[in-house]
């Protein structure tokens, strides 16, 4: 379907967004209204407006690229470009012009337009009799998160590995992030003291939460000591599994002492924890919280890590089934 389209948007918070060669500008506070075209496809089109993270290749997508900037609603009509110049014409004669923006392959003013309340976008676009594009909003798809947890040593980054080997055999994509991975990014030098893995769960988390908000799948590989870290992703993300290792202390002390594949974890933790020299590993100087009702628990001392992952698959597909 092709046609014209307005994005109902608001603003948060005062802001400035460098737009291209538009340069530097200002968006007070408030509620603005976007007049665009689509030719070839409106669905596609849309969808890529409710994508947060994408190219940019129009003024729109820099505006609609900043956290503090929301889509309302989507309405439509299926017109050719004249009328979206026509219904930007019509909106400069009573709110307020974002000066070029939109409007440097025409001859309007702008396509992009302040207002100061939201009824009057409401009541503008019921006036144009532009319908509702509900069925595009509701047929973007998020993306899921499984995190994987349990104590050091009970298999998190093996089971992993194997999950997204399945995964791909199932033509399912999926992004890996590892807490180990981010902390040498984020901590160079981690002391992992209570503090610092607050700020680094919380930055997990909202790294999840965006990939997923834009469709990317997510495999967590990470501790996550206590229990609200976790709590804080399944808030946060719609799509979420949790996925608990069992695994008694005594035998994740064993095999982190003869492991030789690290996936970015530091060496030989308990037997630190042991002599003093890292007091907050997790079992030991510090408390680990299992969940519980995770979606997911496997005995790692029963179930290979191909049975853990296979299991995992099995929850991930079911749930995909559900959406249907």
């Amino acid at each position: 379907m092709k046609g014209i389209y307005v994005l109902l948007l608001s603003v948060f918070e005062n802001i400035s967004v460098s737009v291209g060669s538009l340069g530097v500008r200002s968006f007070p506070k408030g509620f603005y209204a976007y007049v665009g075209s689509a030719q070839n496809s409106l669905e596609k089109r849309v969808k890529r407006h409710l994508r947060r993270v994408k190219p940019k290749f129009w003024h729109i997508d820099y505006l609609l690229s900043n956290r503090h900037v929301e889509i309302l609603g989507i309405f439509y009509e299926q017109a050719g470009r004249a009328e979206e110049c026509s219904v930007a014409e019509r909106l400069a004669k009573t709110a307020t012009s974002v000066a070029g923006f939109g409007s440097s392959d025409c001859s309007c003013i702008a396509h992009l337009f302040r207002v100061e309340a939201c009824d009057y976008l409401s009541e503008f676009v019921r006036e144009l009799g532009l319908k509702p594009f509900r069925e595009v909003v509701s047929a973007v798809k998020t993306g899921w998160c499984v995190w994987i947890t349990g104590l050091p040593g009970s298999g998190k980054s093996t089971v992993a590995a194997a999950l997204l080997e399945l995964l791909e055999k199932e033509g399912l994509e999926a992004q890996l992030l590892s807490s180990d991975a981010l902390r040498k990014v984020l901590t160079p030098k981690p002391s992992y003291s209570l503090e610092e893995r607050n700020i680094v769960y919380e930055t997990l988390v909202y790294i999840a939460e965006l990939l997923t908000r834009n469709g990317v799948n997510v495999v967590i590989d990470a501790t996550g000591n206590l229990k609200r870290y976790r709590d804080n992703a399944r808030e946060k993300i719609e799509a979420f599994i949790e996925v608990y290792l069992e695994c008694p202390l005594e035998v994740c002390r064993q095999r982190e002492a003869v492991r030789t594949e690290r996936y970015h974890s530091p060496k030989q933790i308990y037997k630190r924890a042991e002599k003093g020299e890292a007091p907050t590993v997790p079992g030991m100087g510090q408390p680990y919280e299992a969940s519980p009702d995770p979606e997911v628990t496997v005995d790692t001392r029963k179930c290979s890590p191909a049975e853990c992952a296979r299991k995992v698959l099995k929850t991930v597909l079911r749930a995909k089934e559900t959406e249907r």
